[in-house]
């Protein structure tokens, strides 16, 4: 099982590269200061959108249930932590990765 963090800034916004296993996926997060919540949208290396609009959320698995599913396993990718803001993003809580689902 491989499983390792993914680096994030305590930022309201960014866009990264996410080297995920033998995948590399593009990761957006937006805060939504009204609701307090980060919108997370997720994307292929080739540009083909896998989700958009899930909240960033503690112990939720950002790859779960996607629609249609993909022919690739991505495996999970969780915040492990507190529950995200602008301040504490990648502080007191950690997004982490693993190749099992």
């Amino acid at each position: 099982m491989s499983r390792y963090k993914v680096d994030i800034q305590a930022l309201p916004a960014q866009t990264f590269n996410a080297p995920l296993g033998s995948n590399t996926l593009v990761i957006e997060l937006q805060w939504m200061a009204r609701l307090e919540v980060f919108r997370v949208s997720i994307s292929t290396a080739s540009g083909n959108l896998l989700t958009a609009g899930r909240f960033l959320l503690p112990d939720v698995d950002l790859l779960a249930g996607l629609y249609p599913p993909p022919k690739v396993n991505y495996g999970s990718l969780i915040l492990e932590g507190k529950q995200p803001t602008p301040d504490n993003l990648g502080v007191d809580n950690t997004l982490v990765w693993s190749d099992e689902r």
